[in-house]
């Protein structure tokens, strides 16, 4: 039987490796961007738009699996909403989710609330559906923490509490197996996290010992995060959303270790030591 899969946010952390996985595998797929004449080198592109059905609806065209990565935005339900209507518009038979660890509707904290609330809108399809609800991305280190580990202190409203951080290269590796066979993973959610879980004590630490120079650990009151996002005048939604992240990190929610990843792919997944390895030239 065919699979032809559609990968959506195919640039980014988990959209480029997960390209580089489907090649390896040989899988038959196509990427799907919103920017015009925009490709991938060696990769079929399609082009659609999350704020259109019609569009999408074209995209989805002859897909069988389609991988959905939606941004983070104010009306993330709304293209959620479209893509759902567009995948049974087109006749796809398996929806691949990257979601988010904790992902609740009924919860009180934003980020898992709003996550929940796509992943029940998609189920409700009656399209078969995987979530792939990953933990906090090492690569946040180097996308967002760079010129704070370079300074020498790394401010989290954290509390001190750990977090099991995963590599968005294994989130990937993941992806690219639930999609080249999802019946066999129709219907589940997996919680994909690191091997361990680690303070931002101890990540500074780590880092400190890769780059030869001292780098702190500053712990800030989720209080004082609000009010600095508020001063950097980021949206009130994504400051929002940021401060529930904060909450969940803070009060401990966010140290628990899934064996998913290592069950998937038959290894344990990649160690933070490993990650900072690989990337101490950004911040020396």
């Amino acid at each position: 039987m065919s699979n032809k899969i559609l990968v959506t946010g195919a640039t980014g952390n988990i959209g480029g490796p997960l390209v580089q996985e489907l090649k390896a595998l040989g899988a038959d797929f196509a990427v799907m961007t919103s920017k015009p004449g925009a490709t991938i080198a060696g990769v079929e592109t399609r082009h659609g738009d999350f704020g259109s059905v019609a569009s999408l609806t074209a995209a989805f065209k002859g897909i069988n699996t389609v991988f959905l990565l939606f941004p983070l935005v104010e009306n993330k339900v709304d293209l959620a909403k479209n893509a759902a209507a567009a995948a049974k518009a087109a006749g796809v038979k398996h929806i691949v989710r990257s979601s988010g660890a904790g992902a609740d509707s009924t919860t009180t904290f934003a980020l898992p609330k709003l996550q929940g609330e796509i992943d029940d809108l998609l189920a409700a399809t009656g399209i078969p559906t995987t979530f792939l609800r990953p933990a906090g991305f090492m690569q946040n280190y180097v996308a967002y923490q760079s010129q704070a580990i370079k300074d020498g202190a790394i401010y989290m409203a954290d509390a001190g509490q750990a977090q099991s951080l995963i590599d968005a290269r294994d989130i990937a590796a993941v992806a690219a197996r639930v999609l080249a066979n999802p019946a066999t993973h129709a219907g589940k959610a997996y919680t994909l996290t690191g091997g361990e879980a680690f303070t931002g004590e101890q990540a500074a630490t780590t880092i400190s010992a890769a780059i030869g120079k001292p780098v702190r650990h500053v712990s800030v009151p989720t209080e004082a995060a609000v009010a600095t996002m508020n001063q950097w005048g980021m949206p009130p939604f994504i400051v929002n959303v940021m401060d529930s992240l904060n909450k969940i990190v803070s009060a401990g929610y966010a140290s628990g270790v899934s064996p998913d990843v290592e069950n998937i792919l038959g290894r344990k997944p990649r160690t933070f030591a490993a990650f900072v390895g690989e990337n101490a030239r950004v911040w020396k």
